[in-house]
């Protein structure tokens, strides 16, 4: 089973990953958070890691290749808040 994400970039510059249900919109979660929207995606787990790919089309962004780790890192409770370079 898959979840939708948004990736954040807070004011500060932090990224926080928002994972939510299917039946939400990227666009609607994207416009409940006064931040930026850097990726979105799914987020599937794939032989016990977490696995970000895909887009969406509201707002316009795709996934990064670093999102997976992001999103690990809560999981795996480093809730380190990653710094955008």
């Amino acid at each position: 089973m898959a979840m939708k994400y948004v990736m954040l970039k807070l004011d500060g510059g932090e990224l926080l990953p928002l994972l939510f249900p299917e039946f939400m919109q990227h666009s609607h979660m994207a416009q409940s958070v006064p931040a930026t929207v850097v990726s979105a995606g799914r987020v599937y787990l794939e032989d016990g890691k977490i696995v970000a790919r895909g887009a969406s089309s509201s707002p316009d962004v795709y996934s990064r290749e670093e999102d997976s780790g992001i999103i690990q890192a809560y999981f795996d409770g480093q809730n380190v808040i990653q710094q955008m370079p």
